[in-house]
């Protein structure tokens, strides 16, 4: 009798576990969390605040989706310790872009090596996040030079630190557009050992009242990061504005059509409706006849 009333309390017992794990499994599966994957590149643009352009991404239901509205934290890393820069939100396209006060109210190791931070605290969707980025400081100093009627941009590349000239790496010179840049020069033009280029700029490229803006990149180095130089240069034709549009032709508007078009539509107009016109009154006087 004791073993059936042993047996009688341990049934409901393993009856309800066996009902609660699966309702724990599926709370888990419900509850868990994806991944967020920072993205986040550093650019110094000369004379202006250099900027982080940060990304974020989450691979969901076997999708990379971009992750909108996250606040992330920017700070710099220093002797082990880190210390904050500001705040920022990813748009609707999970992308964002951080301005970074001047590097000297940045520090820098022993190598002159800057590293900057980018951290997601995490929320109920998605895990926490981080990415560094690391780089050092480098300048690109421009001169316009005009030799036997043809135009150059020069530009050497250095070290900001040690002030040394930074040999084999290729520079990308480009006109600046309104959509994508127009890249000028070789497809790779590498500085030499004095860690300068020198690009001809091609006469005949439209610029407003003839002027250029001129971008030289440093892309994507391993330990500069991008570095971008803008200068403003006469070398451009400048843009004549079309005023034919708002003149009588055939691509003007409706109220600017040529009067040759109007008059040879009316005359199309009279001749296949003065016809049909003069038989309807015809059949009206024989109908009162």
């Amino acid at each position: 009798m004791k073993n059936i009333g042993r047996i009688s309390v341990v049934m409901p017992m393993l009856i309800a576990l066996l009902f609660a794990l699966p309702a724990e499994n599926l709370y888990a599966q419900k509850a868990k969390k994806n991944t967020v994957r920072l993205k986040v590149n550093y650019t110094k643009v000369m004379n202006a605040p250099g900027y982080l352009d940060i990304g974020a991404v989450s691979r969901i239901e076997r999708q990379m989706t971009e992750v909108p509205n996250i606040a992330l934290e920017v700070y710099y890393e220093y002797e082990d310790e880190e210390f904050p820069l500001g705040t920022i939100t990813t748009n609707m396209s999970g992308k964002s872009k951080f301005i970074l006060p001047s590097l000297d109210a940045i520090k820098s190791d022993t190598t002159a090596m800057y590293t900057i931070g980018v951290s997601f605290a995490g929320n109920d969707l998605f895990k926490r996040a981080s990415r560094t980025v690391s780089f050092k400081d480098a300048h690109i100093d421009t001169e316009l030079i005009t030799e036997d009627s043809t135009n150059y941009i020069k530009a050497t590349l250095t070290d900001a630190v040690t002030k040394s000239p930074l040999i084999e790496n290729s520079l990308t010179v480009q006109v600046k557009r309104l959509i994508n840049p127009l890249k000028i020069g070789e497809e790779f033009n590498y500085t030499d050992e004095n860690g300068t280029i020198i690009v001809p700029v091609e006469s005949g490229i439209p610029g407003l009242d003839g002027n250029l803006t001129l971008e030289v990149v440093l892309p994507d180095s391993d330990d500069y990061g991008t570095v971008k130089a803008v200068v403003n240069a006469p070398y451009g034709v400048p843009i004549v504005e079309d005023t034919s549009f708002y003149e009588r032709s055939l691509w003007a508007p409706r109220n600017r059509t040529p009067i040759f078009i109007l008059i040879f539509t009316v005359f199309l107009i009279v001749i296949t409706w003065g016809p049909i016109a003069y038989l309807i009154r015809n059949l009206f006087k024989i109908s009162k006849s």
